[in-house]
């Protein structure tokens, strides 16, 4: 069985929210099926840690925002930023 590559904080400095997307949905579905099963705490760590890289990548006050400025006829890049360097993230316990 190959092991399962996980989004890690740097990813956020590298890629763009569109980029993301598509990693975060693979992530999401690695995880319903993991919490299907009982996790250990190095599981339940890592899972926390997707968590926050989550709302990092899909933060809403930055994504209306950004439909705001799409609907102004104003594209402002917001799905091209990366959003490591925008947020400050919680370091993990």
């Amino acid at each position: 069985m190959t092991s399962f590559r996980h989004l890690t904080r740097a990813d956020l400095d590298q890629l763009t929210r569109a980029e993301l997307t598509p990693l975060v949905a693979q992530e999401s579905a690695h995880w319903k099926r993991r919490t299907e099963k009982e996790m250990n705490e190095q599981d339940a760590l890592a899972y926390l840690e997707f968590l926050q890289i989550v709302a990092a990548v899909h933060d809403a006050r930055g994504m209306a925002a950004h439909l705001s400025n799409l609907i102004n006829g104003h594209d402002d890049g917001y799905m091209d930023q990366t959003p490591g360097r925008s947020r400050s993230l919680p370091e993990p316990q």
